[in-house]
């Protein structure tokens, strides 16, 4: 049983990690700027405060024990948690103006962050970018501060609805979806459709309007990239949805309806209610959402 004398220190844990983003404990080593010695006694040391072996040794380095894989996303967890506190002290120390890090998926850094920081000098300096479906860890890892997503945040976190980006349906400008002024579900029975990859909110909002319609209807590509999505429409490939980012590569954009509503995407901000500067962020999330609502009318 672990006691306040065998509980490892951040450090090796740190350090631990670096062992197995490395796959080596002298590749690491040369990382850490350690001797390989140096670095293998503190692995052994790690193993003996936990009482389990956490790697197997190999002829071209080491591999994660069943224990070892266990226990390391606790690990990154409570490292990556430990930079976050880290980083508060040093802020609250030095009196220095707060400034957060944002996890999101790469597009909503160029259709939003980005924008929002240019227009209003919010006081974001750093992303995580990742995959809608791992955004809200690296808030609850405190890696990040803040997430802004479009999947619904899960309970425990406190959010905001920041955003309803309007999807749209681009298609060449000799397609006959291009003379119409809004398309919808209905209108795209017997199309070739391409639209982003499964995992993200925008995927979930298309798969929802789409159902009345999903048998009637082929998914040509599904491309995680929506400059990709629209290249591909641009060659007649099929009809591409995609938020309302404006088209390129010369096609024609126009509102995607379902049953004669306006289809939207959600966007969410959220964050601890224990974070450090928890009212910093709810009035970060409050500054987004006002700057979504202007731009929306223009």
């Amino acid at each position: 049983m672990l006691n306040a004398h065998t509980l490892p220190d951040l450090r090796l844990l740190a350090h631990f990690l670096a062992v197995v983003e490395a796959g080596s404990v002298t590749r690491a080593a040369e990382t850490l700027r350690l001797t390989q010695p140096a670095l293998s006694r503190q692995m052994q040391q790690l193993e003996r405060n936990l009482d389990t072996r956490l790697f197997d040794r190999t002829t071209t380095g080491v591999r994660l024990s069943s224990a070892g894989l266990t226990l390391l996303p606790l690990v990154r967890a409570l490292v990556d948690r430990a930079e976050g506190v880290q980083r508060a002290v040093e802020q609250v120390a030095t009196d220095a103006p707060l400034t957060f890090r944002v996890a999101c998926p790469e597009a909503t850094v160029r259709g939003v962050i980005a924008p929002f920081v240019a227009d209003t000098a919010a006081p974001i300096t750093g992303t995580e970018i990742d995959l809608a479906v791992r955004v809200y860890e690296h808030v609850v890892s405190r890696s990040a501060d803040m997430a802004v997503n479009t999947l619904p945040p899960p309970l425990g976190l406190e959010s905001e609805l920041v955003d309803s980006a309007p999807v749209d349906v681009y298609v060449t400008p000799g397609h006959p979806l291009a003379a119409l002024d809004s398309v919808d579900a209905s209108d795209l029975v017997g199309e070739s459709i391409i639209v982003l990859a499964p995992g993200s909110g925008l995927r979930r909002v298309i798969d929802h309007a789409l159902w009345p319609v999903r048998n009637r209807l082929t998914i040509v590509a599904e491309p995680s990239s929506s400059d990709l999505a629209m290249a591909l429409a641009s060659t007649g490939a099929g009809v591409c949805l995609d938020v309302g980012s404006g088209p390129q590569f010369g096609l024609v954009g126009h509102p995607f309806t379902s049953e004669g509503s306006r289809v939207k995407m959600p966007i969410f901000a959220a964050w601890e209610a224990d974070h450090f500067a928890a009212d910093q962020l709810r009035a970060l999330a409050s500054a987004l959402t006002a700057w979504s609502s202007a731009r929306a009318r223009y």
